[in-house]
């Protein structure tokens, strides 16, 4: 393992609540100490850097309003990089990202925007799905305003965001939405049905995820086997991956999502669709918002730009 993933976890293990008894604690108490402990990766994510600009648009969405901050780095028409953010669809907020769009908007050089989507359990799913297609059709219908290049728009996600995403991605094709140019998955959930069994969530367990948290986040966000089954919630079980956008695809050595997202990147790629798959060296979950401490996110910035030069 990287050593500063490694102090990054010793780290983590002083500031986060105890869960030896994770598995005996009700829900509330439990969801309650899990964002917390995601509030904490924000620690690691260094200084915000500026951005030209932030704003925020309002949308009627299922919650009354959604809304979506967008991350300017510089005027004019920009093309759009769309960013659904991790936490395992019962946690997390754009607040949380706040440090790592703002770089990703820096680096990259487009405009980058994220929807405060809804959370479950409070907001059972589809919401989160519904919410991203709302701040993709909202952004798309608003171009001219917002000075977006259509020409250019690709969606992103980070862990359950990157599975939202590539979600995403499937609906604009099916319901003949905003034409995307790519997809960027970074680390992401492909398989949440219930006894999923990959190498990596055993040999990689307690880095940042341990079986027992992601159970119970899978739990919480999900209602029914149904849903577990759904290609929106698991997308390496999907019929039909041809007509997905040219793919980013990120998995780190040692997090325990890792053969489930390099699995779904093999079924791209059988499916014809270009999957540019990069997995970092001794590195854990969530390296996107841990620039303060670990100098994999500046490499890791750098290539997603490269990435989309010839989006």
């Amino acid at each position: 393992m990287d050593p500063q993933a490694r102090t990054i976890l010793e780290t983590i293990a002083t500031l986060a609540p105890d869960a030896s008894d994770a598995a005996e604690t009700d829900d509330a108490t439990w969801l309650a100490n899990f964002r917390y402990q995601t509030t904490l990766l924000k620690t690691f994510s260094g200084d915000p850097e500026p951005v030209h600009a932030i704003t925020h648009l309002l949308v009627p969405s299922g919650a009354g309003r959604l809304v979506i901050r967008l991350y300017r780095p510089k005027p004019g028409p920009l093309p759009l990089l769309l960013h659904i953010h991790g936490g395992g669809a019962i946690a997390g907020s754009i607040d949380g990202h706040d440090p790592a769009l703002r770089a990703l908007a820096n680096r990259t050089g487009w405009l980058v925007a994220a929807p405060a989507y809804r959370l479950a359990p409070e907001h059972p799913f589809p919401a989160q799905l519904d919410d991203g297609w709302i701040a993709l059709t909202a952004l798309s219908t608003r171009a001219e305003a917002l000075a977006i290049d259509l020409s250019r728009i690709v969606v992103s996600g980070d862990s359950i965001g990157g599975t939202l995403a590539t979600a995403l991605a499937a609906r604009a094709v099916a319901e003949n939405g905003p034409p995307l140019h790519g997809q960027i998955l970074l680390y992401p959930n492909t398989d949440l049905r219930r006894g999923a069994d990959y190498p990596s969530r055993k040999s990689e367990d307690g880095n940042i995820i341990d079986a027992e948290s992601l159970k119970r986040q899978i739990d919480l966000y999900l209602a029914s086997d149904a849903d577990r089954a759904n290609p929106g919630v698991s997308p390496v079980l999907a019929d039909n991956l041809a007509a997905l956008p040219p793919t980013m695809l990120v998995t780190c050595e040692n997090d325990p999502l890792r053969d489930e997202g390099e699995d779904y990147g093999r079924r791209l790629r059988e499916a014809g669709v270009a999957v540019d798959h990069h997995r970092i060296d001794g590195m854990i979950h969530a390296v996107l918002q841990l620039g303060g401490h670990t100098d994999a996110t500046s490499r890791l910035l750098d290539r997603i730009a490269a990435w989309l030069e010839n989006r």
